[in-house]
């Protein structure tokens, strides 16, 4: 996959749950995000966490599972690489790697990235500057990359971040350079993802990353933020109104 085929559906949905907990779980979840049209699925077999304590993945054991999930059910896999030493077990499998927020500026892991082929959604620090986050895009290679804004952190505290529509504006304007959004992320809370979801097309982002279980409560990773499948395939069908009306328009 490269980043025009990724960008080529409009707009791009990537989705599933936040980490992958066991084979049924992530086999179920794909399973039905392949039928709703899910563009590409999470699935993250490492977690980084602010508490040493928190579940952090299940590493390497999930590999089967993700190489069995692409031979029968087809959906490809977006994979976040936490170290330098995880990106050639990933890539091998992976069709898009995935850098998470806390490893914006990890700069050895984005100069190894580098060397790979695959598109790169690059999440933004937590109080990193627009410039900062394309600096770090430069790394991997600019034209590789899809940036996500995921909420970040400001005086603000009613929800978990400060969604930042101003700086995806400001990369799709100012800078000619694809966006998705991470309503999941800062929100913290499942209720307020379908209306952030839609504000981010409405606004003309390329597409969205949300995380989505058919039981939330299951959740290892952030289940307060998780939608249901059901509630997640209605938020799809309503954003793909949104974004067809936008284009109309503009």
């Amino acid at each position: 996959m490269t980043r025009k085929t990724l960008l080529s559906h409009k707009p791009v949905i990537i989705a599933g749950p936040c980490s992958v907990s066991s084979r049924d779980q992530i086999l179920r979840i794909a399973r039905e995000m392949k039928r709703i049209g899910v563009h590409a699925l999470r699935a993250q077999l490492w977690k980084p966490r602010t508490k040493p304590d928190s579940f952090q993945g299940v590493g390497e054991k999930g590999i089967p599972w993700i190489k069995e999930i692409k031979s029968t059910i087809g959906i490809p896999a977006a994979m976040e690489v936490t170290s330098p030493q995880q990106v050639d077990l990933v890539a091998e499998i992976a069709d898009i790697l995935w850098v998470g927020a806390r490893n914006m500026q990890n700069y050895e892991l984005l100069k190894r990235i580098s060397k790979e082929n695959h598109p790169v959604v690059l999440k933004r620090g937590l109080i990193a500057t627009v410039d900062e986050w394309i600096a770090a895009g430069k790394y991997i290679g600019i034209d590789r990359v899809v940036f996500c804004e995921r909420g970040i952190r400001t005086g603000a505290d009613a929800m978990r971040f400060t969604l930042d529509l101003n700086a995806a504006l400001s990369l799709k304007l100012d800078h000619h350079l694809p966006v998705v959004i991470d309503p999941s992320h800062t929100a913290g809370r499942r209720d307020a993802v379908p209306s952030l979801a839609k504000a981010a097309i409405a606004c003309g982002a390329d597409g969205l990353i949300i995380e989505t279980h058919y039981n939330p409560e299951e959740e290892l990773v952030d289940k307060d933020q998780t939608m249901t499948i059901e509630a997640f395939e209605d938020v799809v069908s309503r954003i793909k109104e949104i974004y067809t009306i936008t284009h109309r328009l503009s």
